[in-house]
């Protein structure tokens, strides 16, 4: 389930490490899933002031147009800071999109990256930038 981790391990063998709390992970079930960075849980653990926001691949386009509508998109985000902590996605293409949320946390990115972020259109992909313009 994780051999892009150990791939980018190995990759950085002689550099830096890899930073696993931004590596995604996959599961290749009906519907799709996939997550990256914090739950949360984790965040009440760590006592980090969090918000999270959802939102349903059923008001999506494209998800329609596949007629593939079961499943969501949540992000988690610091509160005061407003940087992306974790997302998790349920349904088409998960493992797909989950790529923007890495790269956004790996880069220390904020929720409003995302909004202002211009997604095509009908894209899966304009369910994150709904499930962060909800924020």
């Amino acid at each position: 389930m994780l051999a892009h981790a150990a791939t980018a391990q190995g990759e950085r063998i002689i550099g830096s490490e890899v930073d696993v709390t931004v590596v995604p992970a996959a599961v290749f079930t009906l519907p799709e899933c996939s997550m990256v960075g914090l739950t949360e849980e984790q965040c009440r653990e760590q006592g980090i002031d969090y918000i999270a926001s959802k939102a349903m691949f059923r008001a999506n386009g494209k998800a329609l147009a596949m007629g593939e509508v079961d499943g969501l998109v949540k992000l988690i985000v610091e509160k005061e800071s407003r940087k992306i902590l974790g997302c998790h996605i349920c349904g088409p293409h998960a493992a797909d999109i989950v790529q923007e949320i890495a790269l956004a946390i790996s880069s220390q990115l904020t929720v409003d990256a995302v909004v202002d972020t211009i997604h095509a259109h009908p894209t899966l992909g304009e369910v994150v930038r709904a499930a962060a313009s909800a924020l």
